[in-house]
């Protein structure tokens, strides 16, 4: 893998940008409100640029790209749906919460059921989801500064949860709301100027050019190269292919069918000096390096230039890539038609991510840093104006990525198109200054949005575990300090977990976050805030069953792709595969149905229920919120 000095020092810029903002922002952080809640005075436009940083993470910066370039249209749903989630949760949600004044979702469950085992319940489901998100951030790191650097996946977890826990172990929420605004300039100018300077290039061109060994290359008559072992060379059709060897290099050809675009059932392949392949079908050519290959030739026979792409499959003989069919291009595409149950992956997947924005914990609580209902209004119509100018470029990368640089599908390195596609302007100051500026921008996009969770982790540990069940008695000083250490092991905890996931997408990981907040805490919001005839046992019941059975089918899911036996299992039950993989279809009506039905089967209203439904609903001028977060 190329690294680029460029891009690392973009890195380092950025690093040290983000932790002496928030170190400097720390001497505003002394009370227990300023760590939790930034003493709720941050004006409209910071706060709306604050909560933009923490919205769009590490999934929206390079997962969508990712997933554009490797599956298609299908994955706009993700943008849509990220955009209209949110709208969700500031028309219903968002107004009724900060009226109550429950500054976490635990709040809210004691608050409006008077349940401290139901907060229990509530506190639990917030480590899963929080961690569950922290995941693919930690994939984002790892990856940005292995491509970036050429240093180990792992060195790059660690060197960022170093640099986000100081932050915010040092600053709190009043540190890293500055910290969020300054990092949500940064990617909107990193995902935006090189998206737009790539277009003008690509539209100049009309084909791509040289990007080195393991990339892009154009050729005309002969080419000498240097083998290594497991090359794949991606062939346009009608072109003929004369491959000149020394006998201890084996090659295979494959060629997609006709109807589907998957690979035939058999290769064709040999060893010895001489071979020859007609690509009629845009074939791939395996070329496998046994032992110390000292160069081959190819010899291209076509009256026009010949684009190719060379890289790692990973592994040879899998799928062919989507770019290659025209699926790409159309509804239920490589990533619902896959599963043979486009309908139902469709449907499931718009359910988690549009509802279980709802539910995220630590995007609920930037709604309590404003200092009134009037600064809380106007920061939610910017947050909508500043996602809508973001999530124009994503896709634009992706679809780049399919056409000039499809050496990504063969390296499995899809998620790291917008990192490297800007290389393709070449060595001169313009392509390094594109890289740097990309990295700098990922590095604040999982920063950022990391930041938050570790925060959210942070409270739900340090103001409902050790503020209320093991020392209720505590003051504000020992509370920021639990908060503080909560923080830093949770930051901790997240990075080992982090080592586990390089193999996932990062916007696939994400999703499952997504699912389990959709299956769980959106219900109880929804119904807790609306419908006054709900009981303690209907919420508990379905919030226990609704985030259970879908962090258990999403943890299945993450099991079969190292147990083979699950995994034959799974392959011929595609509709359970599909539930397990995105379950929110089945787990969402679970939740809801429980609720409902315990409600009306058993109805035991909590004490004073009228009296909060009013809480939640009068203007806050009225002055009835309840404060959970003691100076």
């Amino acid at each position: 893998m190329t690294t680029s000095t460029a891009a690392v020092l973009g890195l380092v810029a950025m690093a040290v940008v983000s932790l002496g903002a928030g170190l400097f922002a720390r001497r505003w952080a002394r009370t227990t409100s300023d760590f939790m809640v930034a003493a709720r005075a941050v004006p409209p436009r910071v706060n709306a640029a604050a909560i933009s940083g923490e919205y769009l993470s590490a999934a929206s910066f390079l997962g969508i790209a990712g997933l554009v370039m490797q599956f298609g249209y299908d994955v706009l749903w993700y943008p849509v749906c990220y955009a209209g989630g949110y709208l969700l949760l500031l028309l219903f949600i968002a107004g009724p919460l900060r009226r109550f004044g429950a500054y976490t979702i635990p709040d809210f469950a004691e608050g409006r059921f008077d349940s401290p085992r139901f907060r229990r319940l509530a506190v639990a489901l917030v480590l899963v989801i929080g961690f569950f998100y922290a995941l693919p951030q930690m994939k984002a790191a790892g990856l940005t500064v292995e491509t970036a650097s050429g240093l180990p996946y792992g060195v790059g977890i660690g060197i960022v949860a170093v640099v986000v826990v100081a932050g915010v172990v040092g600053g709190g929420m009043r540190g890293i709301t500055f910290v969020q605004s300054l990092q949500f300039a940064v990617k909107l100018f990193a995902i935006s100027v090189p998206a737009f300077l790539l277009l003008i290039h690509f539209s100049g061109t009309g084909v791509p050019f040289a990007r080195g060994a393991g990339g892009l290359a154009r050729l005309t008559t002969t080419t000498n190269f240097q083998v290594t072992r497991g090359e794949l060379w991606q062939i346009p059709a009608a072109t003929k292919v004369h491959v000149s060897r020394p006998a201890d290099l084996r090659w295979q050809r494959q060629a997609p069918t006709a109807s589907s675009g998957a690979p035939a059932a058999g290769f064709e392949g040999g060893t010895g000096p001489k071979g020859r392949v007609n690509a009629s079908r845009a074939n791939r050519l395996h070329l496998e390096g046994v032992g110390l290959v000292p160069k081959g030739t190819i010899t291209w026979e076509s009256s026009d230039l010949v684009t190719v792409a060379r890289g790692q499959p990973a592994p040879f003989g899998s799928q062919t890539p989507a770019s290659t069919t025209s699926a790409w291009m159309g509804p239920f595409g490589p990533l619902a038609g896959g599963t043979g149950h486009p309908l139902l992956f469709t449907y499931s997947l718009i359910m988690a991510i549009l509802l279980g924005t709802i539910g995220l914990p630590h995007i609920l609580v930037r709604f309590y840093t404003n200092p009134d209902a009037k600064a809380s209004r106007r920061t939610a119509l910017l947050v909508l104006v500043l996602l809508g100018a973001f999530y124009v470029w994503p896709p634009i990368f992706g679809a780049l990525g399919r056409s000039y640089d499809p050496s990504l599908y063969g390296s499995n390195l899809t998620d790291a198109v917008v990192l490297i596609l800007p290389s393709q302007l070449g060595a001169g100051w313009l392509g390094q200054t594109l890289s740097a500026i990309v990295a700098a921008g990922a590095f604040a996009a999982f920063t950022s949005t990391l930041s938050g969770l570790l925060v959210s982790l942070g409270g739900a540990l340090g103001h409902d575990v050790y503020g209320r069940w093991l020392r209720p008695a505590s003051g504000p000083t020992a509370r920021r300090r639990a908060f503080q250490l909560s923080a830093l092991g949770a930051g901790l905890a997240a990075g080992a977990l982090g080592l586990l996931v390089e193999r996932f997408d990062i916007s696939v990981l994400v999703g499952w976050a997504f699912a389990i907040a959709a299956s769980s805490f959106f219900p109880l919001l929804v119904l807790g805030i609306w419908w006054r005839r709900l009981t303690t046992l209907g919420a508990s019941v379905g919030v226990a069953l609704g985030g259970g059975i879908a962090t258990c089918s999403i943890i299945t899911t993450m099991v079969a792709t190292v147990s083979t036996p699950l995994a034959a299992f799974l392959a011929h039950h595609s509709n359970l595969a599909v539930v397990l993989a995105q379950p929110a279809i089945v787990t969402v009506p679970i939740a809801f149905g429980c609720m409902v039905g315990i409600s009306l089967l058993r109805p035991s209203p909590s004490a004073g229920v009228s009296a909060k439904m009013v809480q939640l609903h009068a203007p806050e001028l009225l002055g009835l919120r309840r404060e959970y977060i003691p100076d």
